[in-house]
């Protein structure tokens, strides 16, 4: 059995192997998936009018991830968060399920992202190699981290702020140090196998000049400000739109939910454009190289269809959606503060990032790994700052919250962990009511099964 209670040195060693191997076998995962998923978009674009089966195919959607193998629930980001963060292994027919239905919900028309896939599966085959190296709990949490990190690096082409991301992203106001080596490493590693398997990845360089300039400070500022507001707005609509579903299905059926909220979809599909539906990569891309908005308010028009997808049934990832609601936020405030859209653009892509999962870290560093040091000093200020306006509010539930000394938990009591974790509040009392009534908490939202 893997204790690992050997010297420093041999233990950075075994975690670098241990990494090694996670990073490859998630690389190659990743890269099947990201095909897979570009093969199902391309046929998918042959027909005009593909999304308006939504209202159908999102009951479908909900049925097979429900009714088939029930128990397994851990097929979103924020329920492998609670996996990682309570010591519990994860199984691989989640992971089987985060990366099929995910692939589907893109294919009709939802809008979600695809790294919860990535990062789900990196997790979930993580802990089965934990499982078959019958590691005890500590060391299948930190290989499950490892899987995190490698699954988002390779989804995104982020092999640095990937990892970080993997290790931020858990438990705010604690970083993880003693899983930063093997984190980084199989991020790196699950990289490289994916570019050398052919997955490409979009960069936009900016080109400006790395001076701290007080006029532009002072107008990243402002946009740090908006950033923050726009996270915290859509981290509300989400909450709205799981309380307004919930109650729909509650009272009436889970297939009227979905049918009420692929319908609604499907207007806005027709009403403004499909840009807005599906994986959106369009809609932050184009923005970033500096083309014109297909609509000012396109950001809000994104956030609308990503929670009522999620709300209704669809399954994916919240992260891309968040990069389409970022960019497009900062080339409409470009306008505002009379500055260059495409920077603007990237650095409300990961302000927005930073605001709504809380990882400035991440974003500031991913800022540079997708769009060059030069937008460093930039993108860091509008970070932080968003990410100190959201506050406590995330897009995870299940994201551990600790800014002072005296809320911070020992990592190996996990239980402890569990009874503490911080209640999530809402801006306005009616809302908590609301909320308190119909879902007493979020968590119990996304794993209790609804009536058929």
């Amino acid at each position: 059995m893997f204790q690992f209670r050997q010297n420093s040195f041999v233990q950075i060693v075994i975690w670098f192997i241990l990494a090694t191997l996670v990073g490859i076998v998630i690389g190659v995962v990743d890269a099947i998936f990201l095909k897979t998923l570009d093969a199902t978009l391309h046929w998918r674009s042959q027909f005009a009018l593909y999304y308006l089966g939504l209202p159908i195919f999102l009951y479908i959607i909900y049925l097979l991830a429900r009714r088939v193998a029930p128990r397994e629930t851990a097929y979103s980001t924020d329920a492998v968060i609670d996996k990682i963060n309570t010591h519990q292994p994860l199984g691989l027919i989640s992971t089987l399920k985060s990366l099929v239905l995910s692939i589907l919900t893109m294919a009709v028309g939802g809008s979600v992202g695809k790294e919860a896939p990535g990062a789900d599966a990196g997790a979930g085959v993580a802990s089965c190699l934990a499982r078959l190296m019958h590691m005890n709990p500590e060391n299948r949490r930190k290989l499950m981290i490892c899987g995190v990190s490698a699954g988002f690096a390779g989804v995104f082409g982020v092999p640095i702020s990937g990892a970080i991301f993997g290790l931020e992203v858990l438990w705010v106001g604690h970083i993880f140090y003693e899983v930063m080596f093997p984190a980084l490493i199989a991020g790196i590693t699950a990289f490289q196998v994916t570019s050398y398997l052919g997955v490409n990845y979009l960069y936009h360089p900016m080109n400006f000049a790395p001076v701290l300039e007080r006029q532009l400070f002072i107008k990243v500022v402002l946009a740090g400000l908006f950033f923050g507001l726009v996270s915290i707005l859509f981290i509300e609509l989400l909450k709205l739109a799981k309380v307004i579903f919930r109650y729909i299905a509650v009272k009436t059926s889970p297939f009227l939910r979905s049918f009420i909220g692929g319908s609604v979809l499907v207007v806005f599909g027709l009403l403004f454009s499909p840009l807005y539906l599906g994986l959106g990569l369009d809609g932050f891309n184009s923005v970033l190289a500096g083309q014109p908005l297909l609509h000012p308010l396109g950001f809000l028009i994104k956030s609308f269809t990503t929670t009522i997808t999620l709300a209704a049934g669809g399954v994916g990832g919240i992260i891309t959606p968040l990069f389409f609601i970022g960019a497009q936020a900062g080339a409409m405030l470009s306008a505002v503060l009379e500055t260059d859209s495409a920077t603007m653009a990237a650095l409300g892509l990961v302000a927005v990032l930073a605001g709504t999962a809380n990882t400035p870290l991440a974003a500031s560093i991913m800022a540079i790994e997708l769009f060059g040091a030069e937008v460093a000093p930039y993108a860091t200020v509008a970070c932080v700052i968003s990410f100190l306006l959201s506050g406590r509010h995330s897009i995870f539930v299940n994201q551990r919250i600790s800014f002072d000394k005296q809320h911070e938990i020992p990592l190996a009591d996990p239980e402890q962990a569990h009874r503490m974790h911080p209640r999530k509040t809402f801006v306005l009392k009616t809302f908590r009511e609301l909320y308190k009534h119909l879902l007493p908490t979020t968590k119990d939202s996304d794993k209790t099964d609804l009536p058929k």
